[in-house]
């Protein structure tokens, strides 16, 4: 476990997290619907049988967690058919979430991206819902009311992230539809986030009276709930809006603008521990073969899946990323775009190559002091149309 973080499977290539604070919700829900929700619904033969409540608690955890992968992987999916790279897909404390790294290209690809997933929360709710049918609807036997739950909540769950607020699905779809309107990518991104915020101080200014007690009708307990969702919501536009200025500002910079020209080599036979010793932390080395033609990338990233059993005999030539297969970037790519590929593919450098020739190296490092200058300056009123 990495920072509270747990991998647990791996989807389409597409790791699946859990967080140690969905966990925490994962056992109270369950524990609610044991202890409280499910006793009172179940008719009197059921209503002392703790094992059936606990039976029935837990499929209904389960499957409603089932629910929200299905719904992340359905965003998932489409963010990939659009070339986006998908990092993971991470339980939290209040659901789940895709890390997609990257923006749509086009308003509708953002509006797909968008909506695919409360209509899968609509979906999987029709499924439950007919499976509530077969069961027997409106019979008070447990297999029918854990039906009736799952599809109240895939319900509630699709209705919950069309909220206008981004960067929820429907802040998403308001940002698409601003997009395609203004033509201009980072003043909808504004408009969006800045309604994100609104309604994230609306529901932790209704979660206050409902903690108070001025309103009755949510009680303390959903106005604590109420206040969590708002703080999460108005935070998350935030830092939504800072990473949209951030790309924003780097993409007035190409990888021309923000090389080194010095490019380091190594010859196919060296030793990697030789390599290593004239490499720092970080580090990008060209690999060449007897006649001098580059065949190859080395970098840390190549080097740390070595494992320890080879790292005596190991050479440059055996560890190296063949130069078709290695990522690179054009001299005129902006800096938002370099350091997305980057963050998407975990590196720290790209070798910039035009016209088949290697010309330099960006580096993270200098892309983010790049943006540490950018945004201290004041920026500029006028915004390019979208991401390139």
């Amino acid at each position: 476990m990495i920072g509270g973080n747990l991998q647990i499977a791996r989807i389409l290539g597409i790791p699946i997290i859990i967080n140690v604070t969905w966990l925490i919700t994962f056992v109270f829900v369950t524990s609610l619907l044991a202890l409280r929700v499910y006793p009172e619904l179940l008719p009197d033969r059921y209503r002392d049988d703790r094992s059936v409540h606990w039976l029935m608690a837990g499929a209904s955890g389960v499957s409603f967690a089932i629910s929200i992968l299905l719904h992340e992987l359905a965003h998932s999916i489409v963010a990939r058919l659009q070339g986006i790279p998908v990092r993971s897909i991470t339980f939290f404390a209040l659901g789940g979430v895709s890390q997609i790294a990257g923006e749509a290209r086009r308003p509708l690809n953002e509006f797909t991206m968008a909506v695919v997933g409360p209509l899968m929360s609509v979906l999987l709710a029709g499924v439950f819902f007919l499976l509530w049918v077969i069961a027997g609807f409106g019979e008070r036997r447990p297999i029918p009311i854990m039906f009736e739950w799952l599809c109240l909540m895939n319900l509630i769950l699709g209705a919950f992230n069309m909220a206008p607020g981004f960067p929820m699905d429907g802040g998403r779809v308001v940002r698409a539809a601003l997009w395609a309107i203004s033509r201009d990518f980072y003043r909808a991104t504004r408009w969006a986030t800045l309604l994100g915020r609104g309604l994230g101080y609306s529901l932790m200014f209704i979660g206050l009276l409902g903690l108070l007690g001025v309103l009755t009708a949510i009680g303390p307990w959903s106005g604590l709930w109420f206040g969590f969702l708002g703080l999460y919501l108005e935070q998350s536009a935030r830092q939504s809006w800072i990473q949209t200025r951030a790309l924003h500002s780097l993409s007035r910079y190409s990888a021309e603008d923000i090389m080194s020209s010095d490019i380091e080599t190594a010859d196919s036979s060296d030793l990697v521990r030789y390599v290593l010793n004239r490499a720092g932390r970080r580090f990008i080395f060209f690999i060449s073969d007897a006649e001098d033609r580059v065949i190859g990338v080395l970098t840390e990233k190549e080097v740390e899946a070595l494992g320890p059993e080879r790292g005596g005999a190991a050479t440059a030539g055996d560890l190296m990323v063949p130069t078709q297969n290695a990522t690179v970037a054009a001299p005129r790519e902006d800096a938002a775009s370099l350091l997305q590929t980057m963050e998407a593919g975990s590196l720290w450098h790209l070798p910039v190559v035009a016209e088949g020739r290697v010309i330099g190296v960006v580096s993270k490092e200098s892309i983010l002091r790049l943006l540490a200058r950018s945004l201290t300056r004041r920026e500029p009123a006028s915004a390019g149309a979208g991401p390139r």
